[in-house]
């Protein structure tokens, strides 16, 4: 996958007791191929996870609702849609995981967030879609 032409190269990590991700815009070409590196020097657990426009809230919200769920944490609390994308595994403090995905063929502004429950409102981005 690495060797493919226009390989996509991000690297994005979480802020540390912030609850943020260090990067809120990235863009990328339609189809393209993206290699991207999460880091997490935070103190809880973080997850990357890419939806279809317009689905931010629904994924969020379904996000926080897997706190209820014994089996959310085994999930991943990525919620089971067919408006998710792309996600990584929950990431611990000191963690780092490396997604590779080809981009939307579709142009647009492509949420992702953290779907961890309640830190979907603030820690959140846009992977933009040319």
């Amino acid at each position: 996958f690495d060797k493919q032409p226009n390989l996509a190269t991000i690297e994005l990590s979480t802020l540390p007791e912030r609850m943020l991700f260090t990067k809120t815009k990235l863009t990328v070409k339609r189809g393209q191929p993206v290699k991207l590196t999460l880091t997490n020097p935070d103190h809880c657990a973080h997850n990357f996870v890419l939806v279809q426009p317009g689905a931010l809230e629904e994924v969020g919200m379904a996000g926080n609702e897997m706190a209820k769920d014994p089996d959310g944490i085994k999930r991943d609390f990525v919620p089971k849609s067919p408006q998710v994308l792309h996600a990584t595994k929950p990431l611990n403090p000191a963690g780092t995981q490396t997604l590779r995905f080809k981009a939307p063929a579709e142009p647009g502004d492509y949420p992702y967030v953290c779907t961890f429950p309640g830190h979907w409102r603030v820690m959140r981005g846009i992977l933009i879609v040319e």
